[in-house]
């Protein structure tokens, strides 16, 4: 039995009108469901129809941090997986989106002291979803959206010293988040090419008393060519900005960290949060007809620049300057 588009776009509604709220606020929110570094697949996608008012995407990130700034910083490592679910729709003549994360973490402290304990711990969780909606604007497109502290940002980690204790480590962040970015698409119809550049960031505007993520702001541009009808290749950079987080939590007084340095925080290491990072992207896509497509990014910082040293010779690493797969699926429906 078919579904008429009466019924069609009331259920559309209901789905997406408790989200209209959040998404005024004028915010944006990456279309690919970043980590981090934000490689873009939109010109790949299947697009929302009448005969398809769906888009699911689904995509993989892997992180394997196992050496941290070229072992200079090694305290502790760990390999990172997150699958993103983003189902898109329209309403009202924009696109609306919802995305999902699921995070897992494994992370293993690396302390080299002679007596010194070594730790292992698996983080897996819902992370913080995302809500917004997409929509063009003079030539342009609007991205808008927030992020809600659905992921659990409590875990209690396994070093009691606080060598995995980093905020960011968290399946979420506590806090709301708003972002926002605009993006220009070129080229000509037709044509093999298309390029196209985009302004994006994301800061807190609710968080509780002792720990407020910091900012982020990127720019990013890309160039596609198609390779066949169906196969396309990608090379994208992104000059990312982050601010350092805002953390007045405290350490439990028993610990050897605490009695030795009482005036550090629970996340001491929260210096790594902040930053500025060059990196490129190449990436491949693949449409296997009109519904569906898949898509491969190899993702690779080139300068990363932490605003506060840990010492005279030592950059940190953190998680967002680290080399990244994405493999994703997209399908309309």
């Amino acid at each position: 039995m078919k579904t008429s588009f009466l019924a069609a776009r009331t259920t559309r509604a209901a789905l997406f009108s408790l989200l209209a709220l959040g998404a005024y606020t004028e915010a944006q929110a990456c279309p690919c469901g970043c980590v981090k570094i934000c490689v873009d697949n939109l010109a790949d996608r299947p697009a929302v129809s009448a005969a398809a008012p769906f888009v699911l995407d689904v995509r993989f990130d892997a992180i394997d941090q196992n050496e941290r700034n070229d072992a200079a910083h090694a305290h502790w490592y760990g390999s990172h997986f997150l699958t993103t679910a983003t189902v898109e729709t329209q309403l009202g003549g924009q696109t609306w989106f919802l995305s999902v994360p699921r995070v897992e973490r494994h992370l293993h402290t690396d302390k080299t002291a002679v007596g010194a304990t070594n730790y292992d711990q698996t983080v897996v969780g819902l992370g913080d979803i995302t809500i917004g909606t997409r929509f063009a604007w003079s030539g342009f497109t609007v991205n808008a959206g927030v992020k809600l502290p659905t992921g659990k940002d409590d875990i209690v980690f396994a070093d009691p010293d606080g060598g995995l204790s980093r905020r960011y480590l968290q399946p979420g962040t506590g806090s709301t988040d708003v972002l926002a970015g605009i993006r220009k698409d070129f080229g000509a119809a037709g044509s093999a090419w298309s390029e196209f550049v985009q302004l994006q960031a994301e800061g807190s505007v609710a968080s509780d008393a002792n720990f407020r993520p910091g900012t982020t702001m990127s720019l990013g541009a890309g160039v596609r060519y198609k390779l066949t009808d169906n196969f396309a290749a990608s090379l994208q950079g992104s000059l990312m900005r982050q601010f350092r987080d805002k953390n007045t939590m405290r350490l439990d007084p028993t610990t050897q960290r605490q009695v030795a340095a009482p005036t550090k925080s629970v996340y001491d290491e929260d210096l790594e949060s902040g930053g500025l990072t060059t990196s490129v992207a190449a990436g491949l896509s693949y449409k296997f007809g009109a519904a569906t497509s898949a898509y491969l990014f190899y993702s690779q910082p080139i300068v990363t620049r932490n605003y506060v040293a840990k010492s005279a010779t030592s950059l940190v690493n953190p998680v967002h300057a680290t080399a990244i797969w994405s493999l994703g699926l997209s399908h309309s429906f």
